[in-house]
């Protein structure tokens, strides 16, 4: 390593001043001031660096300036305009089918899976109900779907065509509207927050049988102009007329040029996620660069002066990234890109870190709460691990040898150079020399020179990826419970493929509008290359440390990580043994962020229930006053319609990380209905735990696939029925159903539910999965009194008699049910019973999660968690 980088590359005083206005946004969400208050203090701090600046007083200029920024930060976060959104009357969110008409405002949606679906945003034009009209716009985000997959009949006659719609398309249909809902969960993806930020402010199901295409178009020229170049890109992607791809291969080149992932499967996703390089899959900010790259490098190579092939890159991205959705990430690499190469053009001493600083600072002047958003964290801190960290260590470690290649045959540019450089230079030219008897001297020199360079080019690539997975383990871990470990060799192998492969994957589309014979020549090359990229993936995905799943960080782990990067940025300029240092911290807290895992946060000597808000099912915590953990159910769809959602995934697994659960003792399957069964799998793959319990059960897909994924985890299966009793924890658990004779029928019942009693000290709860009235017979001669009880079968009038509460009387009931279910759970003649028995209930339809605390003599309900 060399010596220090100059002081005028090292000052970034733009992405300090980045900083100093994100901090001011943060502050405003932890200190609840007017606005007036931050104008004063920030008027206040500026007038006090304008005053150092002319009393001669740099530093006090420079505090006053950045604490000025920082204030400034305050007052764009509080006085940010909230978004508008149109929400219509509370009558027409009841329930009651309404008829709406209005128009589309983007292409529809296809979701894989599922059968025919087409998602769509619609702006509307009227919505009546009985006498009632509605005029103001409303975004609504609609699901269209069919209940006749295509070409069969139903007894009405021919299943209806399946419209898929395009912007601007006005529409008219019947459908029951509904406000979006979070799963009320710690640890919950915020579904409402990301629609509002959209506009949308309801949803609806509309069946195609009863929707109708109206005369005429709504919507601007630019988004008609766009619709129609998107989807003949589409056609020219996907159409097997063109012959440019197979379906498989069209859907994947459809996401990552396009943007369009509708066709991509999850279980491809998931492989692109837990190899870290995800981002390939999407349009993101990688893809932007890497076009952009390839056409300012071919601009060049096209004798365009520097700032027409600057200005034409930037034009070119901008249209591109409008066609692929413009989305808040690619505006992100937009303007990065833009005000990178602009930079270029202005100052010969540029700096990236400036370049970033700047970007942020304008991101966050027009959208402060995007500093709190995964997506935006994600990007600048992977720019600031280039600009900040990887950048200048390459300027100390290879970068003279890149510069030392160039003009190899030039013995006078050796005289400029480090004579161990030069020396360098000497060796590489006698090597070439004493090839060239075999091949020639010119084809010597290209070979040698293009060997070293692809060290280098290695070398920095290898550089720069670990640096930046170092830096991205922590928001890893926060927001998709991944470290990521596979990312360095993946993120190496597979992104010299990504620039070929998207870059001839964009020529073969461009050529297919002009000549198609040499369009699929080019696809060719794309399609080898991504099937390398395909394979190399697929390797590092099923490595077993690639799948490393860890919950929310610690607090002090977050401070660890945060100050190993802090660490690195402000090391890697100095001298060689504080930059080698700074290096090896970054490294050191990244592996603590990766793999440290602490203790889950548990009530000490507490029996714990927590029913968890997974809708129209069941899962359930319990931890034993020793700590142990269980999980009983994971929740799931019922019926035959399943789409891309994982409810053990995408809902139960974020809560157990938010506890800071990292494995389970056992996981429990009361019977093997979808809406119990459905999220286990998964919860298997992610804690791995040592038990898996089950009752009797008859044979069905979901049961065999719950045992192949138990089996291929090495969980023990236990079986269990009526009389079983074991200690576990500090806590004795007996099972009250089914009886060890029982005989399911040949598909899953309610009757066949592993009801279980847990006892400590004085105190009991009862689950009883969704035990019907036959089996609830049997469990009340059992004497199964409790203090809690969970309401069987979500509060349908199947369950829940006057026999069982006189049995059980319990003191609390829970019920697990799902808002506006289907079904009408839970039942009023249920909800009665429960008030006659003087039972305290509590729902997860209005209350989300909540947990009981039992310590062997009372009972604490928390709504909410802890």
């Amino acid at each position: 390593m060399t010596g220090e980088i100059s002081r005028s590359q090292a000052r970034a005083p733009l992405a300090v001043a980045a900083v100093a206005f994100a901090s001011g946004i943060w502050l405003a969400g932890h200190l609840d001031r007017s606005p007036r208050t931050w104008v004063m203090a920030t008027l206040g701090l500026a007038l006090c660096a304008i005053a150092a600046v002319f009393a001669r007083g740099l530093r006090l200029a420079q505090l006053s300036a950045v604490l000025a920024l920082t204030g400034a930060g305050a007052l764009a976060r509080v006085d940010a305009p909230y978004p508008h959104v149109v929400t219509p009357p509370a009558e027409f969110v009841t329930g009651t089918p309404v008829e709406i008409e209005g128009h589309v405002t983007s292409d529809g949606i296809r979701p894989p899976g599922g059968g025919p679906r087409e998602r769509i945003d619609l702006e509307t034009e009227v919505i009546k109900l009985g006498g009632r009209t509605f005029h103001e716009p409303v975004r609504i985000r609609a699901t269209a779907f069919s209940k006749i997959a295509g070409g069969e009949e139903s007894a009405e006659g021919a299943a209806p065509e399946f419209p898929w719609l395009a912007y601007g398309d006005r529409i008219r249909f019947t459908a029951k509207l509904r406000p979006p809902r979070n799963f009320r969960n710690p640890g919950a993806f915020d579904y409402e927050s990301h629609l509002r930020g959209l506009g949308i402010s309801v949803l609806a199901s509309v069946d195609v049988a009863n929707l109708e295409i109206l005369p005429d178009k709504i919507g601007r020229r630019l988004g008609f102009w766009r619709s129609r170049v998107r989807r003949s890109i589409l056609d020219h992607i996907s159409n097997p007329s063109t012959g440019l791809w197979d379906r498989n291969t069209a859907a994947l080149f459809a996401a990552m040029i396009v943007g369009d992932d509708s066709m991509v499967v999850r279980g491809v996703r998931e492989e692109f996620q837990v190899t870290g390089v995800y981002h390939l899959l999407v349009v993101s900010g990688m893809n932007v660069a890497l076009l952009a790259l390839a056409v300012f490098w071919l601009a060049r190579r096209l004798h365009a002066p520097e700032w027409a092939a600057a200005i034409g890159t930037i034009a070119l991205s901008v249209f591109y990234a409008y066609i692929a959705g413009m989305g808040v990430p690619i505006q992100r690499a937009v303007l990065m890109l833009s005000v990178f190469l602009l930079a270029r053009l202005l100052y010969r001493d540029r700096s990236a870190l400036n370049a970033t600083g700047f970007a942020a600072l304008v991101v966050l002047a027009v959208s402060p709460d995007a500093l709190f958003e995964a997506g935006f964290q994600l990007t600048f801190l992977a720019l600031l691990a280039i600009a900040g960290i990887g950048l200048p260590l390459l300027e100390r470690t290879s970068s003279p040898y890149r510069r030392a290649l160039e003009y190899l045959d030039s013995t006078t540019y050796d005289l400029n150079l480090d004579p161990r450089l030069a020396q360098l230079r000497l060796d590489l030219r006698m090597i070439a020399g004493r090839i060239g008897r075999l091949i020639g001297a010119l084809a010597a020199r290209w070979l040698v020179a293009g060997v070293a360079g692809a060290i280098v080019a290695a070398f920095e690539l290898i550089v720069i990826s670990s640096i930046t997975q170092a830096v991205l383990v922590l928001p890893m871990r926060m927001y998709f419970h991944r470290a990521a470990i596979g990312g360095l060799p993946a993120n190496v192998m597979v992104l010299p493929l990504t620039g070929v492969m998207l870059n001839a994957g964009v020529a073969a589309i461009a050529l297919s509008y002009l000549w198609l014979p040499a369009a699929r020549v080019v696809a060719w090359i794309a399609t080898t290359a991504l099937h390398w990229t395909l394979r190399s993936i697929i390797v590092i995905s099923h490595l077993e440390l690639a799948r490393w799943r860890v919950p929310d960080p610690a607090w002090i782990i977050t401070l660890i990580a945060t100050a190993g990067i802090v660490a690195a940025i402000f090391a890697v300029r100095r001298q060689k043994v504080f930059a080698w240092t700074g290096i090896l911290l970054l490294f050191a807290s990244a592996g603590a962020a990766a793999f440290w895992v602490g203790a889950p946060r548990v009530a000490a000597n507490k029996l714990e229930v927590t029913v968890i808000d997974v809708g129209q099912g069941d899962s359930i915590l319990v931890v034993s006053p020793q700590g142990r953990t269980m999980l009983i159910d994971g929740g799931g769809s019922f019926g035959p319609a399943h789409g891309e959602f994982d409810f053990g995934e995408d809902v139960v697994s974020p809560y157990l990380w938010s506890r800071g659960v990292a494995r389970l003792d056992i996981v429990v399957l009361t019977h093997a209905h979808g809406d119990h069964i459905g999220g286990l799998a998964r919860v298997l793959e992610n804690f791995h735990p040592r038990e898996l319990w089950v009752g009797i059960n008859p044979r069905s897909p979901a049961l065999d696939h719950l045992y192949a994924t138990a089996l291929a985890q090495g969980v023990m299966v236990r079986n269990h029925s009526s009389g079983d009793e074991t200690d576990w924890g500090g806590t004795h658990i007996r099972a009250l159903s089914p009886p060890p004779d029982w005989q399911p029928k040949a598909k899953p019942m309610n009757d066949d539910s592993l009801a279980l009693l847990f006892t400590f000290g004085e105190t009991r709860a009862l689950l009883a999965g969704d035990v019907e009235r036959r089996m609830e017979r049997l469990i009340a001669g059992e004497s199964p009194r409790a203090d809690l009880l969970k309401v069987a079968h979500h509060g349908s009038a199947t369950s829940t008699t006057t026999e069982m509460l006189a049995a059980v009387q319990p003191r609390f009931a829970v019920i697990s049910v799902g808002t506006r279910n289907s079904f009408g759970h839970p039942r009023m003649v249920v909800l009665e019973r429960l008030q006659n028995a003087r039972v305290l209930t509590y729902r997860t339809d209005m209350m989300g999660l909540v947990s009981f605390l039992l310590d062997g003599k009372n009972v604490e309900p928390r709504v909410g968690g802890f």
